[in-house]
């Protein structure tokens, strides 16, 4: 799942990015989430590329709910940063969708 929304994010396949979260996802800032959706949609499709890697992911998962943690290489044609990134998961519908992000931890 996280390498599948890193490549949605790679592709700039905004759509594809967007369904990787789930209703409940706790926006970084706590705006509503089509506030949300149109911010990180105009900052996916102003770059000319974007190339996200996912390394060293490290995953606990207890029945529905996964924390998956990774360093997160993000590069575009004005942007270049690696941070440690952590994704909070639910299994809905047999899908994992992401609850919550937090970068740094």
């Amino acid at each position: 799942t996280v390498t599948s929304w890193a490549k949605a994010w790679s592709a700039k396949d905004v759509s594809a990015y967007l369904a990787f979260y789930g209703h409940d996802f706790k926006t970084p800032n706590g705006e509503a989430r089509p506030a949300w959706e149109t911010e990180r949609r105009r900052r996916i499709t102003a770059p000319k590329s974007i190339e996200v890697l996912v390394e060293s992911p490290k995953a606990s998962i207890n029945a529905n709910n996964a924390t998956v943690s990774f360093r997160q290489s993000y590069r575009s044609d004005t942007l270049k940063v690696s941070s440690r990134k952590t994704l909070v998961l639910v299994r809905s519908n047999g899908k994992w969708l992401i609850q919550q992000e937090r970068t740094g931890s």
